[in-house]
């Protein structure tokens, strides 16, 4: 089998892919892409109410930086182990079966934890075994999610797919942290809990009326050892998928650790936990509106630039959210110091957002459906680093405190990305 070059894909419907305000919504119009769509907003609207609420529970069982943190550390090693070998098994199983089986396992873990809560049983430990087993349900599902959309639409409008991806996921994200922080002051961590499940159970519904859509006639039968050592060979000839590797990389381990440490700058800044849920609500607002400026953009060439623009940008608000309160007072804020760390909040999510649908459809687009799975694993594999790298920095803020650990990833992903723009002419050009 040669791999040197990914077979040609012929999407169903050869159609160009609007663009300005038209264009914003155009892969909606396809019936497979709209009930897949909807499926995922209501899953990651459920994820949305139940993750703050275990942060929030984890700070208040320990008030450590570096427990809170650690829970999310825990889904890092099921996601980094299981996400090398999903794409074997997505290849080779249909995705929507994957997606159901990988929700339903994430549904019994939540109503575990909530009957411990509502018992009054649960410990620290609880949260941390719920975290690892997350990971595992997580490394199937986030593959599978990311690797379906390119078989429900035509390649023209995958770019378009994807933003409109991020953008229903973001949506949610802006209002479901604040609902999350509202169920916890008014019914409680386990009322929010609770909720989460009767959305989890609906999305799971709503995906089981997906149509089979995976091509497993294309993959090469064998042994899973041999279809991933396949998939090796496949990405090492595959230099754009590469080259955005290493750069989601620094992105996980520099950008996005922050959200570890969202509970401690609540607190920081005197906040509640509607105050907290607003903060995470200010994320999801900036990556809303990154996700649908980008599906406006249709096809569009230098995907590349856009990437390492706002790689540097990204970091650079980081930065400035860290040092928020030196900011504050050079700008005279007193107690208004919360409403400017929305508004970083709400650029962060909009440059992280745009970075992360460009890379996804620049790894879609330069994959063979054959491979698509296990190319998508791997792009998984790299983000499956976050909840690590989220434990790294509460090491960090444990001894140095969360603005100066905060300090440092924005340095590091601000050099790192100025000089993949001036090191690579490749990057600069990759559509």
């Amino acid at each position: 089998m040669s791999f040197k070059q990914p077979p040609p894909q012929v999407p169903a419907i050869l159609t160009t892919p609007k663009r300005g305000l038209k264009g914003i919504f155009d892969t909606l119009s396809i019936r497979n892409f709209r009930l897949y769509w909807l499926g995922l907003v209501t899953l990651t609207f459920a994820g949305q109410l139940q993750l703050p609420a275990q942060s929030w529970l984890a700070y208040e069982l320990t008030h450590s930086p570096l427990k809170l943190t650690l829970v999310a550390a825990m889904q890092a090693v099921p996601m980094i182990i299981f996400s090398v070998y999903s794409g074997v098994f997505i290849d080779r199983i249909q995705k929507r079966n994957i997606l159901l089986i990988a929700q339903s396992f994430t549904t019994v873990i939540a109503i575990i934890i909530a009957v411990l809560i509502g018992t009054g049983h649960i410990q620290y430990w609880h949260l941390l075994v719920s975290s690892f087993l997350g990971g595992i349900s997580a490394s199937f599902n986030m593959t599978a999610r990311y690797a379906i959309v390119a078989e429900l639409v035509p390649v023209q409008k995958l770019y378009n797919a994807m933003a409109l991806n991020n953008a229903g996921s973001n949506a949610v994200a802006t209002a479901g942290p604040a609902i999350s922080g509202i169920l916890i002051g008014v019914i409680r961590v386990q009322g929010a809990y609770y909720v989460g499940i009767v959305f989890y159970i609906i999305g799971i519904i709503i995906v089981s009326l997906l149509p089979a859509t995976s091509k497993l006639g294309q993959v090469s039968k064998g042994s899973v050892l041999k279809n991933y050592t396949e998939g090796i060979k496949y990405l090492r000839l595959q230099k754009a998928i590469v080259i955005i590797l290493i750069m989601e990389m620094a992105i996980t381990f520099f950008g996005a650790s922050y959200q570890g440490l969202m509970p401690v700058f609540a607190n920081l800044l005197n906040q509640q936990s509607t105050g907290y849920g607003f903060m995470l609500a200010a994320v999801g607002i900036g990556s809303m509106l990154g996700s649908l400026i980008v599906a406006s953009l249709g096809n569009f060439k230098r995907k590349g630039l856009i990437l390492l623009t706002t790689g540097i940008i990204l970091g650079i608000f980081l930065g400035l959210f860290a040092n928020m309160a030196d900011l504050g007072n050079i700008m005279k804020l007193g107690q208004n110091d919360f409403y400017l760390a929305l508004v970083l909040l709400m650029g962060i999510g909009f440059f992280i957002t745009s970075y992360t649908t460009t890379s996804n459809t620049i790894v879609q687009m330069n994959t063979s459906d054959e491979f698509r799975g296990r190319m998508t694993s791997f792009y998984s594999m790299v983000i499956g680093f976050y909840p690590l790298t989220t434990f790294m920095i509460g090491a960090i803020a444990e001894a140095l405190g969360a603005p100066m650990a905060l300090t440092i990833d924005a340095t590091c992903l601000t050099l790192f990305m100025i000089i993949m723009a001036s090191a690579s002419r490749r990057i600069r050009l990759l559509g």
